[in-house]
């Protein structure tokens, strides 16, 4: 572990950590095609097709010098770090993902204020999300709990009662 510590020393690689904020890269995408969604809903076929990657996926066909070590510090990162990491990841792929849905649904129908305001709340979603995954990434122990990430999904669900709107984040 400490050869790999000092091998990622000077990367972009989390010396204690040992995960790298290039990962959350991957939500980037997405989380802009959501901002704008609602506006450009030629945009949805674009934001539905997107899927979630592990982070050794989306490492292994990065194109970062770095990659290779990123994914073996990946293997090697302490749990206590890529247990929270790895939970909160996976919270905001499936709010993505969720909402998308819900997005093409809401513009089949021509609700664009729905729209509008479900991808406003749900970017605010990301954005605490993947604040809360960087902060991980450097070191910060302080994490939500699946429990947590579970309130805050399901505190801005997409089902409302006389609506037609459908899933949850």
């Amino acid at each position: 572990m400490k050869i790999l510590r000092t091998k990622v020393r000077g990367t972009n690689i989390d010396e204690q950590t040992l995960l790298a904020t290039d990962y959350l890269n991957h939500l980037n995408e997405p989380i802009m095609l959501l901002e704008m969604a609602a506006d450009a809903p030629e945009l949805l076929e674009e934001l539905a097709a997107w899927r979630p990657k592990s982070y050794i996926e989306h490492f292994a066909e990065s194109a970062i010098a770095d990659k290779e070590l990123a994914i073996r510090a990946y293997a090697a990162a302490p749990e206590m770090f890529r247990e929270p990491f790895d939970r909160t990841i996976e919270s905001a792929g499936r709010c993505i993902v969720n909402t998308a849905a819900a997005l093409i649904e809401l513009s089949k129908q021509e609700r664009g204020d729905e729209m509008r305001a479900i991808a406003s709340e749900v970017t605010a979603i990301l954005g605490e999300l993947v604040d809360r995954a960087s902060s991980i990434v450097h070191g910060e122990v302080t994490t939500f709990d699946r429990t947590q990430i579970d309130r805050i999904l399901d505190g801005h669900s997409l089902t409302q009662p006389g609506s037609a709107r459908s899933g949850n984040l």
